[in-house]
């Protein structure tokens, strides 16, 4: 045995009582409620990323059972390994709308267009009237009944006592 081989071995056998020793659990790991796990990997795919702490807010899941149901889904490989945050990306994210903004301009276009083209045919009046701002109502004194004038007195309404 040469000397770097023991002195190694000396301070593996020092640090040795310094590393974490995974104790005998006294209660049993949590039940994932069946289902869970689909949902689960749905909303993982569907947000891109995921925590233990974000599975149990919409599972309504304990801090225990999300964090199980995450640890499968990293091993089952829907999740990559988590980052530094805790929080987990998913291998297979649900994609977008799949709707590119240029053909939702295009389509908008086509559409008011049709509109333009459907509700108003060929030969009819214009909705509004560009001539007269007004739509109408800048000559009302003209318009007023007849039969009303300014002389009449106003109707008798009966007092309630």
């Amino acid at each position: 045995m040469n000397r770097r081989t023991f002195t190694a071995s000396l301070a593996a056998l020092a640090a040795s009582p310094a590393l974490p020793v995974a104790a005998p659990s006294a209660t049993a790991p949590a039940a994932v409620p069946p289902g869970a796990y689909a949902w689960g990997q749905l909303i993982a795919r569907a947000q891109a990323t995921c925590s233990p702490a974000m599975l149990a807010r919409h599972l309504h899941l304990s801090i225990d059972e999300a964090t199980q149901l995450f640890g499968k889904m990293v091993r089952d490989g829907v999740l990559r390994a988590p980052g530094v945050a805790g929080v987990a990306r998913a291998v297979h994210p649900l994609p977008g709308s799949g709707i590119k903004p240029a053909a939702t301009r295009k389509a908008t276009t086509r559409l008011g267009d049709w509109v333009r083209t459907e509700m108003q045919p060929e030969g009819s009046p214009p909705m509004v009237n560009s001539d007269d701002a007004g739509l109408g109502c800048g000559d009302a004194d003209q318009q007023d009944d007849t039969d009303a004038r300014e002389d009449q007195p106003p109707e008798d309404i009966p007092q309630s006592r």
